[in-house]
């Protein structure tokens, strides 16, 4: 650390910084409530439309599906990406 840092004040005891962490934490939290939402009815919706065999129904259940999935995967690389 700097010493103009430790004469101002800031480094691991900032306040700043802590709201910082938590509005992150709280942003992380919101969209992977989200996206497991996504995946969770994407999910639902293939199992249903291959219950009633509905093939129309089932690509675009099946798609979703996908698109779920890569933002699944979208959203852990993003997390790991902020961590470093």
């Amino acid at each position: 650390m700097s010493p103009r840092a430790a004469d101002t004040g800031h480094g691991r005891d900032d306040p700043r910084g802590f709201v910082s962490r938590l509005m992150r934490a709280a942003v992380l939290g919101v969209t992977l409530l989200f996206v497991l939402a996504a995946l969770a009815v994407s999910s639902a919706l293939v199992i249903y439309t291959a219950w009633l065999h509905h093939l129309r129904e089932g690509a675009f259940a099946l798609l979703f599906a996908v698109l779920s999935a890569q933002i699944a995967l979208n959203w852990l690389l993003w997390r790991d990406d902020d961590e470093d």
